[in-house]
């Protein structure tokens, strides 16, 4: 499979997470807790699309990252990917790739809310 086919893979494991666990949450419980132990076990399955689609990028770029830089997806990834992107692309594409990046923690945002909305409309 070539890296971009991963790279999406990762992405949409990364969506089905963050539209199941809110819509089975609320199936569930009946409600949603922004710091509840649904939303630690959806932050711990995120991961690993998360470092997928880093470790896959890193290798198409043939960008050697550390094992800090390694550490810090895992740990912090909104801040350690914005670092790699610059590190792996420049400024310019480094910057561009922070705006996608923005976008698709909106996206992954706003299909968790979707699937809040969902599950309580199965409920109810």
């Amino acid at each position: 499979m070539t890296a971009r086919r991963v790279r999406l893979w990762a992405l949409a494991i990364l969506a089905v997470i963050s539209l199941a666990s809110p819509l089975l949450e609320v199936v569930f419980t009946g409600r949603t807790e922004e710091f509840g132990t649904w939303a630690l076990v959806e932050t711990l399955l995120s991961l690993a699309p998360i470092f997928c689609w880093y470790h896959v990028d890193k290798e198409a770029r043939g960008y050697r990252a550390g094992p800090l830089m390694n550490a810090g997806v895992v740990a912090l990834a909104p801040i350690a990917l914005a670092v790699y992107f610059v590190r792996s692309r420049g400024w310019r594409r480094g910057g561009i790739s922070i705006v996608k990046g923005i976008v698709v923690l909106g996206a992954v945002e706003l299909l968790g809310w979707l699937g809040e909305w969902i599950g309580k409309t199965m409920v109810s």
